[in-house]
């Protein structure tokens, strides 16, 4: 195989497996869900082999799981304990984030999470009810847009690439909120709280503020979950 068939074979995967993702974290299929190597090649128009490394990689994230008999099916959906390790990985990145952020960016980050913040508000008076599927993905979106953010004005690769990845399991987590409920109100009052310190340029106060939204945002979810079991 030539070194150019090797680059359109990566390729291809690359695009089968974002393909299976974005399905996958839009809650396409239900949790238990056989998931066929032909079915889904014929669905993506491309051949078994691509979609079989796919699946080899999601398995790694958590959204699918193989029997050694039957082939890959849909994940079950997170249980408490998983989110509540979710939520401990988050606050060790995300707080952390804060506190290596550098000064000079600061100034610029209060803008950007201004404009995120009034998105956000934008979404939460668009939603109609818990029926509005893409108003609270739009919501949720402008959520995900506000943390993403504060990641990238560390300007730390590593962090936004560990941020990425569990942020994969974060849209697992997002499919649970937009069936159920929102908290928009308190999420957006506790991001308003981050950014006033952050547009104040007190570093201790957004910890103390992004470390407070995290275990609330955390609690709120693990009740609900419990609510559900």
């Amino acid at each position: 195989m030539s070194s150019s068939q090797r680059a359109a074979r990566r390729a291809l995967r690359d695009e089968v497996y974002d393909a299976l993702l974005e399905l996958l974290v839009a809650g396409e299929w239900e949790p238990g869900t056989q998931l066929g190597i032909d079915a889904l090649a014929s669905r993506l128009d491309v051949s078994p082999t691509p979609i079989r490394e796919a699946l080899v990689q999601l398995e790694s994230t958590g959204l699918v799981t193989r029997n050694a008999l039957r082939g890959y099916k849909v994940a079950p959906p997170m249980d408490t304990g998983a989110i509540a390790e979710l939520f401990d990985a988050r606050v060790l990145l995300e707080v952390g984030a804060l506190r290596h952020t550098p000064d000079g960016a600061w100034p610029e980050l209060a803008q950007t999470l201004a404009d995120s913040l009034a998105g956000q508000r934008r979404q939460a008076e668009l939603v109609t009810g818990l029926s509005d599927v893409a108003g609270l993905r739009a919501y949720l979106a402008a959520d995900r847009a506000f943390h993403d953010a504060i990641l990238a004005a560390t300007g730390n690769r590593y962090l936004q690439q560990m941020a990425g990845h569990i942020g994969i399991h974060g849209e697992r987590l997002r499919q649970f909120v937009e069936q159920r409920h929102s908290d928009a109100d308190l999420a957006l009052a506790e991001h308003a709280a981050v950014l006033h310190a952050i547009d104040a340029g007190d570093r201790e106060a957004a910890v103390a503020a992004m470390t407070a939204h995290l275990h609330g945002v955390r609690e709120r979810t693990l009740r609900d979950a419990a609510g559900l079991s």
